[in-house]
């Protein structure tokens, strides 16, 4: 697809000129996402709810012969407290190919190739498969799938970045922000399954419930 969006376009901007296409569709067609991702992410604030109730609760992101490790990540989301089950909660995730670049087009890197949206299920079940990111080049940045989160009584917002278990560039304060959380912990424990594939999984656990929610 054709990115014309002005670069500096913000979220709620980008927004307006994009949300009413391919909304339904499991890998959404967005652009505008600079090289350090997170700031001009597209946003699906506003949407109007018809327009994703057909989103599935698992998709692929990634074309047939993708480059790159392939990888399943899977997971729970979560009420605040932790143990109920949410449907219906949106998931966006975006993130680099193998060579830690968003964009083959060079340059600015101003449109993102691998991205996708997933719904929860009544189990509260969300699933992508991919391929594992790069870090980016001549960079110490640690490989990482960007994400965020909004759903009924959950204004969209960003999550931490899911990272993986190994990786070189995981800082001791990663480590200890998320140590001891378990599958709820977004440094993800890579395992690989007897058909070669690398599977990883994360639970989420929503905030900022502006309704009446069970609480943490």
């Amino acid at each position: 697809m054709q990115d014309t969006s002005p670069a500096n376009f913000g979220r709620r901007s980008f927004l307006k000129h994009t949300a009413l296409f391919a909304i339904a569709l499991p890998a959404l067609e967005f652009g505008t996402l600079g090289f350090a991702g997170c700031n001009q992410a597209p946003s699906l604030a506003g949407t109007a709810p018809e327009q994703l109730a057909n989103v599935p609760w698992k998709t692929t992101i990634v074309a047939d012969g993708e480059p790159g490790e392939p990888l399943i990540v899977s997971g729970k989301i979560f009420a605040p407290d932790g143990r109920t089950p949410l449907e219906g909660i949106n998931l966006f995730v975006y993130q680099t190919d193998a060579t830690g670049m968003y964009s083959t087009r060079g340059g600015d890197n101003r449109s993102t190739r691998i991205h996708g949206l997933v719904r929860s299920n009544k189990e509260g079940r969300y699933e992508f498969r991919t391929i594992k990111p790069g870090s980016y080049p001549n960079s110490r940045n640690a490989a990482h799938i960007h994400a965020y989160v909004s759903g009924p009584d959950y204004p969209e917002y960003w999550i931490d970045e899911y990272l993986f278990e190994g990786d070189p560039f995981i800082t001791s304060a990663d480590s200890q922000k998320f140590g001891g959380k378990g599958t709820f912990s977004s440094i993800l424990t890579l395992q690989r399954g007897t058909d070669g594939v690398l599977k990883a999984v994360r639970d989420i656990k929503v905030e900022r419930c502006t309704n009446n929610c069970t609480r943490r």
